[in-house]
């Protein structure tokens, strides 16, 4: 026994679309949400912040967290970082152009990630200002890097295909 015919059923379907509003679904079309971009003050927020910040917030601060304490267990925190405020500049450098893998302790709580390699996607100069940023905030304070440096361990490690190990990072360039 059929309980809807072809007619039925195309009459039920359209009396449904038509309450619902094809174009949002909502009641009317007033009804539709309006997306609203940043205020003024958090647009000017972005223009103030160094470009090392800006690239850090866009693709970093997802796992590392803004705040540089990153993900307990899987994350290691940049805050505080032995190997983020390295006297060797090229353990950060090194880290993010290559990636890091294995398990690390920091503070007693073991980490064990992966960070993908940035060679590909950041030039030197973006690299530099990143690991600036990191080695500048949350307490932290090392030495500058510069465009240079990067440079220059790019050229040094350009045929690595394999993120670093904790115990390859204490091996000297």
């Amino acid at each position: 026994m059929r309980l809807l015919t072809t007619g039925s059923f195309a009459i039920l379907l359209a009396l449904t679309l038509a309450a619902c509003n094809i174009r949002g679904f909502f009641i009317s079309q007033a009804d539709d949400p309006v997306w609203h971009g940043p205020s003024e003050a958090q647009a000017a927020g972005d223009q103030n912040q160094s470009l090392g910040a800006k690239l850090f917030n866009k693709n970093c601060a997802s796992c590392h967290q803004t705040t540089g304490k990153g993900i307990s267990g899987s994350i290691p925190p940049l805050a505080g970082s032995v190997l983020a405020t390295s006297d060797d500049v090229t353990k950060p450098i090194r880290i993010v152009l290559h990636g890091f893998r294995g398990a690390i302790v920091r503070s007693g709580v073991k980490y064990n990630g992966v960070m993908q390699p940035w060679h590909s996607v950041f030039s030197d100069e973006e690299i530099a200002a990143i690991l600036n940023h990191v080695r500048t905030s949350w307490g932290n304070s090392a030495s500058e890097i510069k465009p240079e440096d990067v440079a220059r361990v790019r050229e040094a490690t350009k045929s690595r295909t394999t993120q670093y190990t904790e115990a390859e990072l204490e091996q000297p360039l």
